[in-house]
């Protein structure tokens, strides 16, 4: 009959629809940028094909050899006329076997064979110094005896004491403190080291939760003094304060998320609010486990030895000139069109930090990003061995570099793009035990106890909870006193 609707097929012919995919978006590709510059490109390629950590570990260990190397010898000039330091603060966090100690050793074998050489060398020094203390130390007791002696049978003491003033101006010097690599120190324990020897240093670690957890990370204020280029008084109460003047401190931690999760938690607002966090060079690499395949073929290292041949000589140059009491560094400039480009960028971060800008929610880290951008170009050009001023060419890829960096930075910390990425991952795992299980309904106990670690907050739950229902994602219902979550 004309009209009539055809008649309904039974639904057990039909596959119901599988749930909505998830976003992954706290996985979306955010790679760091292919920089042209070739001693560096190919260290850091060479440990990603041999060890198969992820590029950005590779990455933050190589740029803190390269600032620790140049950081002791040569400053930058910024167009406006300041002077910044080529000292770089970078923090990673990266999960246990994400392959942080074999990527930074890779890239600082050759830097610490010198530092244990030099050391070892110094001990030689050191223990020639203590005989001849203990002779000079000889000497002057015989004098002031002799001088009591004068004191007690009223004879004139002029000519004894004249030599003991003489003797004392001969007093050996001990020799320098060559120590520039620090592992697990405290703050205190670090400067005191410099004020003794070397006034640049490094602060390296690629297993740095002992450093946080230990309480050894703090005197904010003295590590951002130190990374400003400033010098830091230490005061004592039990004996002599002392100031370590015109130091430079590069800081290069790798730590495990549920370690920064909790520093972020207890003595994060004190390390954002101080300025600390926002000096920083944060990432968080997606781990590369279950994809490190390997073909057998023998690995080769020639990349790296180059790159720590590089390394190794600018730090011998400094060392080398300390020992001879040279302490001037010299100041890098940047071509007429690098000072362009970098002003053009200062002002649009700048513009910016306005409330309703890109960086309206960090100021702080806006604040930064810029003179970052241009101690990165500074460290490519002196470590590539390149003339002259620093290049449009090298400006440009570091800026490129720094906006990377400040990406990461967002994904740390950006309140919004947390939650985000939180949801995104949640959404993601329950969608995986979909695939296995065929189950849309999931127990919300169930999630709470065997979801991804650090989700496993119950209010930061109900916040991402919150988040993929407002998306449409799934939907909260409520089974008696049991709470369900189901798939869309």
């Amino acid at each position: 009959m004309h009209g009539e609707r055809p008649a309904r097929q039974p639904s057990w012919n039909r596959a119901s629809p599988a749930p909505k995919e998830a976003s992954n978006k706290h996985i979306a590709p955010d790679t760091v940028p292919d920089l042209p510059f070739e001693v560096f490109s190919e260290a850091v390629y060479e440990v990603q094909r041999n060890i198969k950590s992820p590029r950005e570990l590779a990455v933050c260990s190589a740029l803190a050899m390269m600032s620790l190397a140049c950081q002791g010898l040569y400053d930058v000039r910024s167009p406006l006329g300041n002077i910044y330091p080529l000292s770089l603060a970078i923090m990673a966090v990266a999960g246990s076997g994400s392959g942080k100690s074999p990527t930074l050793r890779a890239l600082s074998a050759s830097v610490f064979k010198y530092q244990e050489a030099i050391l070892a060398e110094r001990g030689l020094e050191l223990t020639k110094y203590k005989s001849l203390h203990a002779v000079w130390f000889e000497i002057l007791k015989a004098h002031k005896s002799n001088l009591r002696r004068c004191v007690k049978r009223g004879e004139a003491t002029e000519e004894v004491a004249r030599l003991i003033c003489e003797h004392q101006d001969k007093e050996p010097s001990p020799p320098l403190n060559l120590l520039f690599l620090n592992d697990d120190v405290t703050v205190q324990a670090l400067f005191q080291a410099m004020n003794g020897g070397l006034s640049s240093a490094g602060w390296i670690s690629s297993e740095a939760s002992g450093i946080l957890k230990g309480g050894a990370f703090q005197h904010f204020d003295k590590i951002n003094s130190v990374w400003s280029g400033d010098g830091v008084r230490v005061g004592r109460v039990s004996s002599e304060s002392y100031q370590v003047l015109d130091a430079r401190l590069v800081l290069c931690l790798m730590i495990q998320p549920s370690v920064f999760e909790s520093f972020n938690e207890i003595k994060g607002d004190a390390a954002r609010g101080t300025g600390l966090t926002s000096r920083f060079l944060f990432c968080r690499p997606k781990s590369t486990q279950g994809s490190r395949i390997t073909d057998g073929s023998e690995e080769r290292w020639d990349a790296c030895e180059r790159f720590g041949d590089r390394a190794v000589a600018l730090l011998k140059e400094y060392v080398d000139g300390r020992r001879f009491g040279k302490c001037t560094r010299k100041a890098i400039r940047l071509s007429e069109r690098a000072s362009e480009i970098w002003n053009n960028t200062r002002n649009q971060i700048e513009k910016e930090i306005s409330e309703d800008g890109a960086y309206g929610w960090a100021p702080d880290h806006a604040s930064k990003l810029a003179e970052n951008m241009i101690r990165l170009a500074a460290i490519f050009h002196i470590f590539e061995g390149r003339e002259g001023d620093v290049s449009e060419t090298t400006m440009r890829a570091s800026i490129e570099l720094g906006y990377w960096f400040s990406r990461q930075f967002n994904k740390v910390f950006s309140p919004d793009t947390m939650l985000e990425n939180d949801a995104s991952e949640l959404h993601a795992w329950i969608r995986s035990n979909y695939d296995k299980k065929g189950e849309r309904r999931v127990d919300r106990t169930y999630i709470r106890r065997h979801c991804p670690n650090r989700l496993r907050d119950s209010d930061r739950l109900e916040e991402i909870y919150e988040k993929l229902a407002r998306d449409g994602l799934i939907r909260l219902v409520q089974e008696g006193k049991k709470g369900v979550v189901i798939l869309n």
